[in-house]
């Protein structure tokens, strides 16, 4: 990454609005395998959380999110975003705490969040028309 943090990365420039991008199409990689592999062992009658084989509409969905991140779309951006954000307000109805959303699933979030940030930043510095070099991009 190029500067800013881990969980705010600077999207001023198209090389971080790339990286922000990149960072949500993993967090979003990382769901759809976890819950394809939690939902493959719910249907083999392991259960370890309470999800049920249902679930890999799930991974196919953060699959799908994944893919469009990878393209910089701002649908799939906003899509992860809200379907993360929605299952983890689920989880925390499902256990009664607010640790239900866990520490993981935060970090997560704030992936999807730099996701569109990074999306939005990605079209919007496309647009722009491309300053010379050593020129201001102010004058």
């Amino acid at each position: 990454m190029n500067s800013g943090s881990w969980y705010w990365p600077d999207v001023d420039n198209l090389e971080g609005a790339e990286d922000a991008c990149r960072l949500a199409m993993w967090c979003a990689m990382l769901v759809s395998g976890v819950t394809a592999l939690l939902a493959f062992l719910a249907l083999n009658g392991i259960r370890i959380l309470p999800i049920s084989g249902s679930a890999l509409v799930d991974a196919a969905i953060f699959a799908a999110v994944a893919y469009g991140l990878s393209r910089h779309s701002r649908f799939a951006a906003v899509a992860g975003f809200v379907l993360f954000l929605i299952e983890r307000i689920y989880m925390v109805i499902q256990t009664g705490t607010i640790f239900g959303a866990g520490v993981l699933g935060i970090v997560f979030l704030i992936g999807f969040l730099n996701g569109m940030r990074g999306a939005f930043a990605y079209h919007k510095l496309k647009s722009q028309p491309a300053t010379p070099a050593g020129a201001s991009p102010l004058t």
